[in-house]
């Protein structure tokens, strides 16, 4: 059993990060800040730090610098957590001396394996790899080198290399496809190996968008291009052995067609059903998260914490950078900014939603979520990539604007539809029950006011 320290200066996901964690046989420790998880480490003694990068006080860098820095600690595998996982801030988590990173909201399936990885608990490797030869640039501890790749993965890559860096060396690394395309891809050295086939395995940390597609295209066509899986191979003889031959192999021409035919089926089956895993590991991510929010939502009736809360959430858990949650005026029928993240105070002013998606949201009480790319946003108030009704009792309250999601997708999944609907429902009834509670409490103390005059 191992120790892990889960740092994060935002409870509700310090919880989920529990909840994902929980069941694994691990001792599960939390801490609110960087400074707490400095202090526990002497009585704590982790195995594994699991740290949010950004944080008041001692963030992520600096908590990871320190642990680098310390003896005892040098070794301490550190996985960070990142909103965005932009490049810049991998480099930096890099920079600080990071083993691994995972992006909100977390995927279970991803953290577990990279938890695993970094404890030693997965042996040899566990992705498909391909066979390549192509040309890679590797720089890292100030040294720049040409290199081959001779095999890659969607996590992993082994390059022949006459020069040898340091194991835990953070690589950068320009892969060069064969048509022409240069991708650019960031890595930790994993192993070496030494001569006569000296190189190094090098984990690949930030193989997302561009890069991964890439990946994947160039293994997908060099699978394609290894040509058929059998061979036909005619016997020789006399005429009429040649003849019974002929018929023969025409025989196993025909069952061999078939039997590709079959292989081809089987691995079309295999896709499908492997696409359903992804789909339901991605419902159930979906689930566990909603489970976490809708209990940090309900508990609270405070107006102003639960939209702090809805604000968490759908960051933390929906991975928006820019969003905005509005509110219909009861008189005067206009849009009002509650909570939100992405925009400056009075740069979204209320507004009556007459035309554009807004009134097409309000009007038809159904969500609308953009078509085709979503990877660059929108900084257009009135033009989100996403607006979800906030409808509760045939009552539309409110929509949930999102412009900008952490994560650059190339389109929206079903599987976001009904993540960003199934939050706002959520993120509605705490709203709505809170509204309530206000209301009784004003009235509660109009009326204590008045027995106490009456009783003066």
């Amino acid at each position: 059993m191992a120790t892990l320290l889960l740092v994060d200066d935002v409870d509700l996901f310090l919880a989920l990060e529990t909840s994902l964690l929980d069941g694994t046989g691990h001792r599960l420790v939390t801490a609110s800040s960087g400074e707490a998880a400095w202090a526990m480490l002497d009585d704590v003694v982790p195995d594994l730090v699991l740290t949010d990068l950004f944080m008041p006080g001692m963030d992520g860098d600096e908590l990871c610098r320190r642990l680098r820095a310390a003896e005892r600690w040098r070794e301490l595998p550190v996985i960070m957590v990142t909103a965005a996982g932009k490049e810049e801030q991998i480099r930096q988590c890099l920079a600080a001396g990071c083993d691994d990173y995972v992006t909100k909201p977390i995927n279970k399936t991803d953290l577990l394996e990279k938890v695993n990885r970094l404890l030693g608990h997965v042996h040899g490797r566990t992705a498909r790899r391909t066979q390549t030869a192509l040309r890679v640039l590797v720089r890292g501890e100030g040294k720049e080198q040409i290199a081959k790749a001779l095999d890659l993965s969607s996590n992993g890559i082994f390059v022949k290399s006459p020069l040898l860096l340091d194991e835990g060396a953070a690589v950068e690394l320009a892969l060069s496809l064969p048509d022409g395309v240069e991708v650019q891809m960031l890595g930790k050295v994993a192993r070496i190996k030494q001569a006569p086939d000296q190189g190094m395995g090098i984990y690949l940390i930030h193989p997302q968008g561009r890069g991964l597609r890439a990946i994947q295209e160039l293994m997908r066509a060099t699978e394609e291009d290894e040509g058929p899986m059998f061979e036909l191979v005619l016997e020789e003889g006399d005429g009429a052995t040649l003849g019974r031959g002929e018929r023969a192999n025409s025989a196993r021409a025909g069952e061999l067609d078939a039997l590709r035919q079959r292989v081809l089926e089987l691995e079309e089956e295999n896709l499908t059903f492997a696409r359903q895993v992804i789909h339901t590991e991605e419902v159930n991510n979906n689930l566990t998260n909603l489970y976490i929010a809708s209990s940090r939502l309900h508990s609270v009736l405070n107006r102003g914490e639960v939209l702090e809360i809805i604000r968490e959430v759908i960051i933390n858990f929906v991975g928006a950078e820019k969003f905005a949650v509005l509110l219909f005026h009861k008189t005067t029928g206009e849009l009002h900014f509650e909570v939100g993240e992405g925009f400056e105070p009075g740069e979204f002013p209320p507004f009556r939603p007459e035309s554009g998606i807004f009134a097409e949201v309000a009007a038809s009480e159904s969500a609308y979520f953009q078509e085709g790319s979503v990877a660059q946003g929108s900084d257009d108030p009135l033009q989100p990539i996403a607006a979800v009704p906030l409808k509760i009792h045939d009552t539309t309250m409110g929509i949930l604007a999102i412009y900008r999601l952490f994560i650059q997708k190339e389109a929206f999944q079903p599987v976001d539809f009904q993540l960003f609907s199934m939050m706002a429902e959520h993120a509605v009834t705490a709203l709505f029950s809170s509204t309530l509670y206000e209301q009784s409490e004003r009235k509660r103390e109009t009326y204590k006011g008045v027995m106490d005059l009456l009783l003066k």
